[in-house]
């Protein structure tokens, strides 16, 4: 066999040494099957065990790319929850309503108990604290950047509270969803838009100079 046969043979997807080929989608299948345990169970069902049968990967694959189940968590989160640093509409009325359509869409979602079990299980277990700690930061500094943006736009007063403002958003999409009973979700989904404008309005009523 001449030394290109050999080089060819060596390089070729077929080799045993080469082991399978990666799969693409692989991780989309784990961040999924990791955001839907978590919501339906919070910690506890996070398991490598249950996130491998549910994403139809191996748990050695899994343990190849997170060390644990706190780094999987969080790389779930980064790619399937709360984006808010994309948001920039240039007004704060636009952020505003992206941010609210944003945390509705999310918490109507297959995982919208993840703000639940994320808030219960980083008071009962050190590891979730301690994992989520940075992400859960960086999310309240990037909500307080589009008020600050506001401000530096003179769309609000200086003496404004960021965190009012986004307690008002926040708190009252956040029980408008958990308050409304079962048979009514549909209805709830189908009115968000008029719901979520008046909110803002509100919002942007009660906060002008």
């Amino acid at each position: 066999m001449s030394d290109t046969q050999k080089t060819d043979l060596a390089s070729s997807p077929t080799n045993g040494s080469q082991g399978r080929p990666r799969d693409p989608e692989m991780e989309t299948r784990v961040f999924h099957a990791a955001m839907l345990l978590y919501a339906e169970g919070g910690w506890q069902s996070l398991t490598f065990d249950a996130v491998a049968r549910t994403a139809r990967v191996g748990k050695a694959a899994l343990y190849r790319r997170w060390a644990g189940r706190g780094e999987l968590l969080i790389s779930a989160l980064e790619a399937n929850w709360f984006d808010v640093d994309s948001i920039d509409t240039g007004s704060l009325k636009g952020d505003l309503h992206a941010l609210a359509e944003m945390l509705f869409e999310k918490l109507t979602g297959p995982y919208g108990n993840t703000n639940f079990f994320l808030q219960a299980d980083a008071r009962k277990f050190e590891d979730v604290r301690r994992a989520t700690n940075q992400y859960r930061n960086r999310l309240v500094r990037e909500a307080m950047t589009i008020v600050h943006r506001g401000v530096s736009r003179d769309e609000l007063p200086l003496y404004i509270n960021p965190n009012l403002v986004m307690d008002v958003i926040v708190g009252a999409i956040s029980n408008h969803i958990s308050t409304t009973p079962e048979e009514k979700m549909d209805l709830m989904v189908a009115e968000a838009p008029q719901y979520l404008d008046q909110l803002v309005a509100m919002v942007m009523a009660g906060q002008s100079k």
